[in-house]
């Protein structure tokens, strides 16, 4: 009798999530945490971000130290606005789970950035660094932190290092504007000439 009981709740249990978010890859005696991690990156590419943390909070029930769905989910927060809190939360506890998580990092640097908090998210640019040193976004991501903070050097040399070179783009940029210039000036002049 309680080998009964014991497939008959499974069987409810599997059910109920069925019926919570659609179809979802079932292995073993549990719906895979994996398949609704997936199914949550999915939602997130497409922008439905609601139906992401869904997935995102369905993964974390079924595998409460699950750092990826933690992190994936606090980025869906962010990407949908108005959840800064939660996202930094979530990214939190992402680290707790697993403290070698340059993503996590990266990512609550950026929602530190977001809040206006553009040192801290420097430290965990850092953090993200150190435990990856060719993370080409975290290096992106703290240059422009640097910048805000007008720290113009140091964001120089982080944007080199992921292979961007915004003084050239400025360069090429003020000598199109210096070059349209002139061509305005010499129309003037042939002008000024031609009427004289």
């Amino acid at each position: 009798m309680p080998d009964l009981c014991k497939g008959l709740a499974w069987l409810l249990s599997l059910s109920v999530v069925a019926a919570q978010s659609g179809n979802v890859a079932v292995t073993g005696a549990l719906p895979d945490a994996e398949a609704y991690l997936k199914r949550g990156e999915a939602s997130a590419g497409a922008h439905k971000y609601d139906q992401a943390i869904a997935d995102y909070d369905m993964a974390i029930r079924l595998r409460p130290g699950y750092a990826e769905a933690y992190n994936d989910r606090g980025h869906a927060y962010h990407w949908r606005g108005g959840n800064g809190r939660q996202a930094l939360a979530d990214f939190t506890r992402a680290i707790e789970l697993r403290p070698d998580y340059p993503t996590a990092y990266n990512n609550r640097g950026v929602a530190y950035m977001a809040a206006g908090d553009a040192a801290r998210g420097i430290a965990d640019f850092d953090r993200a660094l150190e435990r990856n040193p060719t993370f080409r976004n975290a290096y992106v991501n703290r240059g422009n932190a640097r910048l805000r903070l007008l720290r113009v050097g140091p964001a120089l040399d982080d944007f080199h290092r992921a292979g961007m070179y915004p003084e050239r783009t400025a360069a090429m940029l003020g000598g199109a504007i210096l070059l349209t210039v002139a061509g305005i000036v010499a129309a003037r002049r042939t002008r000024t000439r031609g009427t004289r």
